[in-house]
Parts: structure tokens; C-alpha cells; sequence
């Protein structure tokens, strides 16, 4: 990739900047998963200010941007200590959130976001990393091809979602 990939931390004064691009990526990657091909829900759900306010409320709650020199390319949202499965919040790093462009995806960014939060999740002296997505989303085989396993199935019960895509994995990373 011909620049540098950055994950810069995020605080109050970069809620605008997670809101905007939130808003740009979400809708290119999942409108057509609800009905009318309206995912406003999920996005007013996870997206506005408001939202990302509450966050930012939770210590436990970590933004990155995703970001090269120029422009913000997505977003990394990380619940530090979160316990999955047979793992205590002590052993486990939530990645909930992993969003790029649709222009940044294929292009080796992925594997960077994943990169950068195993080593953030070492220093926090964690064991694991988990994260869910759903079983039809392109991205299951990106994090079986960067070592994930999933370890169960559940069905999201959003409003206005698709019934055939309800289906979640959740997966973990030992690292």
C-alpha cells in the first residue's frame, strides 16, 4: 500500500469525525441487510453523537480512527475488558467495532486494524481477543484467514433487519 496507516486515539473532540464517517461507511457496507435498504436503526443506534457521547462515558470503551495522512478511512471501537465464553474480562479484549470505507477495503488495512489490536491487546497484558460478525458478511473469511475461530452462533434480533441476516458468529483470537 502506497501510504502509512495510523490508529489515532480518540477523545471527546473526534465524536464528529467518528459520527461522519460512521455515516459514510456503514450504509456502503449494510443498507442492503434491512428492509428498505434503510439502516438507520443501527445507525442511530451506534452512530450519532449521543451515542458515541455515552462512550466515551465508559473508560472500559476505546476510538481509534483509521487513518492515513490525509483522510479518515474507518474506525476501530474496543471494549478493553470483556469477558467471552470461558475467558474473564481480566484474559479478554472485545473488538466490537472493526469499519473501514468501502474504497479502503481489500488493500491490506484490515490486516493492519487486526495487527494494531493485538498489540494493544498484549499490552494490556490480555490473552485473548474476540469479536462478533455476521456468518453472511464478506469479512467471516478475513478473520478466519488472520487466525479466528468461532466459538458460537446467535441471531440478532434488530427491528427492519433481514431475517436472512440474523445470523452472528462470535470468534476469538489467542494471542
Amino acid at each position: 500500500m502506497g501510504f502509512d496507516i495510523n490508529f489515532k486515539s480518540c477523545d471527546k473532540k473526534d465524536i464528529i469525525h467518528l459520527v461522519n464517517v460512521s455515516k459514510q461507511f456503514y450504509p456502503e457496507h449494510y443498507a442492503h441487510i434491512w428492509q428498505n435498504n434503510d439502516p438507520s436503526y443501527y445507525i442511530n443506534l451506534s452512530f450519532t453523537s449521543k451515542a458515541i457521547e455515552e462512550d466515551f462515558k465508559n473508560d472500559n470503551i476505546v476510538y481509534f480512527l483509521v487513518q492515513n495522512s490525509n483522510q479518515i478511512l474507518g474506525i476501530l471501537k474496543i471494549r478493553n475488558h470483556k469477558s467471552v465464553s470461558n475467558y474473564s474480562k481480566t484474559d479478554a479484549l472485545q473488538l466490537e467495532k472493526i469499519y473501514l470505507l468501502k474504497a479502503s477495503t481489500g488493500l491490506g488495512i484490515g490486516k493492519k486494524a487486526i495487527e494494531f489490536t493485538k498489540d494493544y491487546a498484549i499490552s494490556l497484558h490480555k490473552k485473548i481477543i474476540w469479536l462478533d460478525v455476521m456468518t453472511t458478511s464478506p469479512a467471516l473469511h478475513f478473520y478466519q484467514k488472520v487466525g479466528f475461530k468461532t466459538i458460537e452462533h446467535y441471531n440478532l434480533d434488530y427491528p427492519k433487519l433481514k431475517d436472512n441476516y440474523r445470523e452472528m458468529q462470535r470468534m476469538i483470537l489467542v494471542i
